[in-house]
């Protein structure tokens, strides 16, 4: 899979990655699929490469992150992207200065960048420490950064690997409330369907009625911070020539900041409640399978600050903060660790989860630069008293 970029040897020699290599590394990183669960080979591979490039320490914990580490003593950077992809390959080619392949935005390249762009550091011992984790399963359990968080890395900023666009920063992002309704009815014979439920035209009363519900709580300020629900997944069964008597829904709710998943998980239990009064023969069932609360980060902290001086500085332009309508580890890491967080990455977000995705090289170098820039005046203007991080401008 290597095109040969890096030394085979042991010995950890610091280099700074040129553009070709850096160019080369996202490849590697794009051929190697990677679907949630199964992230080891790109773990392995980033593994090598971190110990190649002069990354001081190096590990895996048991959740399957892979950690590169840099320089000594307070603060500590971490920069975070994860390895892992939605399923579904995607043919890797370059063609007219562009990157296609599974993975290219979401979110490889922002991972290649911050690893080309802590590579470039140059760090004083004793100065400071930067650490560049790829995690795993961001796209299905969050159990990558879950494990993180227990890790005790004594983080004081991060910036997370998400496609915004080279010239904006995610500063909010909306949570999720995943469910899973189960219908079952009793099953006869199709010519006698008038005297039967269908668990399947059930399932769907239940979902209309929770989608109605979703409604009420929509905002006039826009689709961020309205309550937004989405139908992902439909699995009936039925016994032979029978009527289906078992169906599954999995429902996906995207919650604003002022929504949060209990809330939108007690609307629907009293969903669910209403339905079982009406439909005494139906058996119904709700179980949660994936809770994450919506995070709205300040934008006064050293780490926007710091990514927004090094886009002005790399493209000429401000920098614009934006909302995001889906979910990532800021979400959790943000919550759990109250240090300054942002999210930041090239490529367009649009093209996460598409069977076309493809990031644009140039903008990809450009984060390289906005991530390496910024890393620098976090580390260079952040002063620490004995136990707490203290912002200078």
């Amino acid at each position: 899979m290597s095109l040969g970029l890096f030394p085979t040897t042991n010995q950890k020699v610091k280099r700074r990655m040129d553009e070709k290599a850096s160019l080369e590394l996202l490849k590697d990183m794009v051929e190697i699929y990677s679907p949630s669960g199964r992230e080891e080979a790109l773990a392995n591979f980033l593994g090598r490469t971190l110990e190649a490039l002069g990354f001081e320490n190096v590990w895996t914990d048991k959740a399957g992150n892979v950690y590169g580490e840099l320089g000594s003593g307070r603060p500590t950077v971490l920069l975070c992207g994860h390895m892992d992809t939605v399923p579904g390959r995607i043919p890797v080619k370059i063609e007219e200065n562009r990157l296609h392949g599974r993975g290219a935005v979401d979110a490889k390249a922002s991972l290649a960048a911050m690893i080309s762009a802590a590579s470039s550091l140059r760090l004083e011992t004793g100065k400071g420490r930067v650490i560049v984790v790829g995690v795993v399963e961001e796209e299905k359990t969050a159990r990558g950064i879950r494990q993180l968080i227990g890790e005790d890395l004594g983080v004081d900023y991060a910036v997370f690997g998400e496609p915004s666009g080279v010239q904006n920063i995610a500063f909010a992002y909306k949570g999720k409330l995943g469910l899973q309704i189960t219908c079952r009815t009793v099953s006869g014979h199709v010519g006698a369907q008038h005297l039967l439920d269908n668990a399947i035209e059930k399932s769907f009363e239940q979902w209309n009625s929770l989608k109605a519900s979703c409604e009420r709580y929509g905002s006039q300020q826009g689709v961020f911070y309205s309550l937004t629900p989405c139908l992902t997944s439909v699995v009936s069964r039925r016994t032979s020539g029978g009527v289906p008597d078992h169906c599954v829904m999995e429902v996906d709710l995207r919650l604003p900041p002022t929504v949060k998943s209990e809330r939108a998980l007690s609307m629907t239990e009293e969903v669910v409640g209403d339905f079982r009064t009406a439909n005494h023969d139906v058996s119904v069932s709700l179980k949660v399978t994936d809770r994450v609360e919506a995070f709205v980060s300040k934008r006064t902290t050293l780490t926007m600050e710091a990514l927004r001086r090094a886009i002005l500085e790399e493209t000429g332009a401000p920098a614009k903060f934006i909302r995001k309508t889906g979910t990532s580890d800021m979400n959790i890491f943000g919550a759990a660790s109250k240090v300054p967080v942002a999210a930041y990455g090239p490529g367009d977000a649009h093209l996460s989860h598409t069977n076309y995705e493809y990031i644009e090289l140039a903008d990809y170098l450009t984060g390289i630069t906005v991530y390496r820039k910024a890393a620098e005046r976090i580390l260079s203007q952040a002063s620490l008293t004995s136990d707490n991080p203290k912002v200078v401008y």
